[in-house]
């Protein structure tokens, strides 16, 4: 397997990349800092010993689906998230998780209509999993609003991994 870095997709502004071993310490502070973490996973920090988890999950994920939540770097080539799509019952889902310093200023409506395109181009081989869906725990406002700048609409509200979410979709054809 080729161990450099991979461009999955670029914007204006960012490049969605795949993950290397030595990202480990850049996705532990992501995911470390409570303000990021509020509306993601268990609404809290992970540990060290989870974000080494999730790298080999994130690199095990692209290797056998070719897709997963991926890096995301801004033009000077630092990590300030991550982006990308995870597995659900309701099909693929979008998640995005940026560092608060990059907040409020368009950047997650950015890298959100990028997935859109990149889930458009590269429709899942399963067809339980073709339709694209959201989960955003209740309260997270503006992401309801990122998604729904890009074409998703509310459909409910159900538990997912034991939170309160509202669950969007994205309507076939779009």
């Amino acid at each position: 397997m080729n161990e450099g870095r991979q461009t999955i997709l670029s914007t204006e502004r960012v490049r969605l990349t795949t993950w290397l071993p030595s990202d480990l310490q850049d996705l532990a502070e992501l995911h470390a800092d409570p303000v990021t973490m509020r509306f993601i996973g268990h609404g809290r920090p992970e540990t060290m010993d989870e974000a080494r988890s999730r790298i080999v999950e994130y690199r095990s994920e692209q290797g056998q689906r070719g897709w997963t939540k991926w890096r995301v770097e801004g033009n000077d080539g630092g990590m300030i998230g991550r982006a990308g799509f995870g597995e659900s019952d309701a099909g693929r889902e979008l998640a995005y998780a940026l560092r608060p310093d990059q907040w409020n200023r368009g950047l997650a409506t950015e890298i959100a209509e990028a997935l859109v395109r990149w889930h458009v181009e590269h429709p899942p081989t399963d067809r339980a999993s073709s339709s694209l869906c959201a989960y955003v725990e209740v309260g997270n406002q503006a992401s309801v609003r990122v998604l729904e700048k890009v074409g998703f609409t509310f459909v409910d509200r159900r538990p997912y991994k034991g939170v309160t979410c509202d669950f969007l979709q994205l309507p076939v054809g779009s």
